[in-house]
């Protein structure tokens, strides 16, 4: 309704300072490269005439190359035993 009226919803005020940057938990670097998986899903479960192929979003470590787990998908986390 904001938006209606020509009034922009307020963004919550983000102190960067308090924040604390992300680590490999390999290396402990803290910049990440964006990359892109792909899954192919069988044609049996689309129902189209090809298989399926889905991007995934993935963000690597940049000094080492390993896949940040904390921003992949759910469904893609590894399960830790305990």
């Amino acid at each position: 309704m904001a938006d209606i009226l020509g009034q922009q919803p307020k963004q919550p005020q983000i102190d960067l300072s308090q924040a604390k940057e992300m680590e490999c938990v390999e290396c402990k670097g803290t910049v990440f490269i964006q990359g892109t998986k792909f899954l192919t899903i069988s044609r049996l479960i689309t129902g189209q005439p090809k298989d399926g192929i889905i991007p995934v979003e993935v963000y690597l470590c940049g000094d080492c190359g390993e896949i940040n787990e904390t921003l992949l998908p759910d469904e893609f986390k590894k399960v830790k035993s305990e």
